[in-house]
């Protein structure tokens, strides 16, 4: 019975890594593709950052919370005459950033009204401002890395 729960727990830290590695490998994908992406000018509506609180029990059991800033950005693009609106910024957008690449994005656009918006061809519902990659679209991978190997370790972990 032990080593069935030994086996699952494994199981389970390899599935999560793989499922969070193809979600950021896919996050790449999108990101390369989105280079040779075409634009057109866009109105740029807000250059917000938002602060997200994640809540938790501390180890006395108290309610125990901690934040992050996301980017809030809010634009509209027409494509064929059609208009569409979107919000992603890089293809990185939902992963944590430093403050100072935040505030260096929000400065970046901060005050302007027409933009590049970049979409894509086959999709135009699809669009960022900021097309390709950055090292935070990698940086996500080493955590999905560290689940396998972790999941690797308690199959190989004799009890």
């Amino acid at each position: 019975m032990e080593n069935i729960s030994v086996l699952l727990m494994g199981s389970c830290f390899v599935l999560v890594g793989v499922a969070t590695g193809v979600f950021f490998v896919y996050r790449i994908y999108q990101g390369i593709t989105s280079s040779s992406w075409p634009f057109v000018i866009g109105e740029l509506e807000s250059t917000d950052l938002k602060e997200v609180i994640f809540n938790g029990r501390d180890v006395d059991g108290g309610v125990d919370s901690a934040s992050a800033w996301v980017v809030n950005f809010r634009y509209s693009y027409s494509v064929a005459d059609r208009k569409y609106g979107g919000s992603r910024v890089t293809y990185s957008d939902g992963i944590n950033k430093t403050s100072r690449a935040l505030h260096k994005l929000q400065e970046k656009y901060q005050g302007k009204s027409l933009i590049q918006v970049h979409y894509n061809p086959d999709n135009p519902r699809q669009s960022v401002l900021v097309p390709g990659l950055s090292i935070f679209n990698f940086t996500p991978l080493i955590t999905s890395a560290l689940f396998i190997l972790a999941g690797l370790f308690i199959y190989s972990y004799d009890f």
